[in-house]
C-alpha cells in the first residue's frame, strides 16, 4: 500500500528531476552569435557562406547584419545584439577608430568579440577582441607589387606611370600599400594619381577621370577587388586594352573572369580566401565561448594568386563558385 509520505517523496523527486532536466536543457542550448559584415560585396558573400557552413557544423545559431560601411548602423546593430543578449559577436569593423565605442559597449555587456577581415587599431584590438582573423595584408601587397615590378622591368623598360585605386581608410589596406611600395622600391615608378575607391559604383568614375587626365599611364594598381573591376571597365571603355595593365589585390568570380579574359587587361591579382576568413573567425569565437583557447590573436587565411598567364586557374575559381 502506498503511503502519503512515499507519495510526497515521489513528487519531490520528480520535481527535482524536472528542474534538473530544464537546467540541463538550458546548458546545452545552441549559442547565438551576432555577425556584422563590413559592406555587401562578393568577398563578404563568400565569408558569409563560410560562417553559415561552420555554424551548422558547430551547432550554433548566427544572426547576420550588414553595416554597409556605416559606423552608426554598426553601433545600432551592436546595441541590438546587446539587448538580445547574444553569446558572442563576430564583426568586420567599419572603422579602425570609429568602431571603438561599439566594441566597448559589447565588452561592457560581457559579450566576447572576434574580428574578421578588418578590426580596430592596435593596441585597442587586443584590449577589446579575443582574436583577429585576417589575410597577411602586407604580404598581399608585396606579392602583387613584385608582379608589377617584373612587368615594369620586362615590358616597360624599367619605367612605369601608375594610377591607383586605394582603400587606405582601412588599416588592412595601409598594410597592402606598404607591401606594394617595398616591392617597387628602386624602380622608376611614378604615381600619377591615386584616390580611394573600393566600391565599384564609386570607383568607376574615379578610374574614368584618372585615365582621361593621365593619358601616359601604363599601369593601374587596385588595392581591392572592386577597384580591379572598376579599373578594368574604365580601360576597356576607353579602348586602352594592351596599353594599361591592371594589377590588384582580392579575388571574386568577376575578377577571376577578368583575369581569364582574352582582352588581357587584368594581369594579376593576389586573392584572399574570404570563405576561410569567415569560417576561421566563427570557429575562434565558438572556442572562446566554450571555454577553450581561440588560438593566436592574429590568425591568417591563405592568399591564392591568379595570373593572365594561367587563365585555366581563374576559370576554375569562377566555375567552383557558380
Amino acid at each position: 500500500m502506498t503511503t502519503p509520505r512515499f507519495l510526497r517523496q515521489l513528487v519531490t523527486a520528480l520535481a527535482w528531476l524536472a528542474a534538473a532536466a530544464a537546467a540541463g536543457a538550458q546548458d546545452v542550448r545552441p549559442l547565438t552569435i551576432g555577425v556584422i559584415e563590413l559592406f555587401p560585396n562578393p568577398h563578404f558573400a563568400q565569408a558569409r557562406k563560410g560562417i553559415e557552413d561552420t555554424a551548422r557544423r558547430l551547432g550554433v545559431k548566427v544572426v547576420i547584419q550588414n553595416a554597409n560601411l556605416d559606423a552608426t548602423r554598426e553601433a545600432q546593430y551592436v546595441q541590438t545584439f546587446v539587448t538580445r543578449k547574444v553569446d558572442g559577436l563576430l564583426m568586420s569593423a567599419v572603422s579602425p577608430t570609429g568602431s571603438l565605442a561599439a566594441l566597448r559597449q559589447a565588452r561592457a555587456a560581457d559579450i566576447p568579440v572576434v574580428c574578421y577581415t578588418t578590426c580596430v587599431n592596435p593596441p585597442d584590438d587586443r584590449e577589446l577582441v579575443r582574436a583577429f582573423v585576417m589575410s597577411d595584408n602586407r604580404g598581399l601587397g608585396t606579392t602583387t607589387g613584385r608582379q608589377v615590378a617584373a612587368y615594369v622591368r620586362e615590358r616597360l623598360g624599367g619605367q612605369a606611370r601608375v594610377l591607383m585605386l586605394t582603400c587606405e581608410s582601412h588599416d588592412v589596406c595601409k598594410e597592402r600599400r606598404k607591401g606594394i611600395n617595398e616591392a617597387l622600391a628602386g624602380l622608376d615608378v611614378r604615381i600619377l594619381a591615386e584616390q580611394e575607391g573600393f566600391v565599384v559604383d564609386k570607383a568607376r568614375p574615379i578610374a574614368d577621370s584618372m585615365l582621361a587626365a593621365h593619358p601616359g599611364a601604363n599601369v593601374f594598381i587596385a588595392e581591392n577587388e572592386d577597384g580591379i573591376i572598376a579599373a578594368a571597365q574604365a580601360i576597356k571603355a576607353k579602348g586602352l586594352a594592351g596599353k594599361v595593365a591592371v594589377f590588384g589585390i582580392d579575388i571574386n568570380t568577376q575578377v577571376a573572369q577578368l583575369v581569364a579574359s582574352p582582352d588581357g587587361i587584368v594581369h594579376w591579382t593576389t586573392g584572399q580566401d574570404p570563405y576561410a576568413l569567415g569560417a576561421m573567425g566563427l570557429q575562434a569565437l565558438v572556442k572562446a565561448l566554450r571555454g577553450e583557447s581561440p588560438g593566436a590573436f592574429n590568425q591568417y587565411a591563405g592568399s591564392p594568386t591568379f595570373s593572365r598567364d594561367d587563365p585555366a586557374a581563374a576559370r576554375q575559381y569562377a566555375a567552383d563558385r557558380r
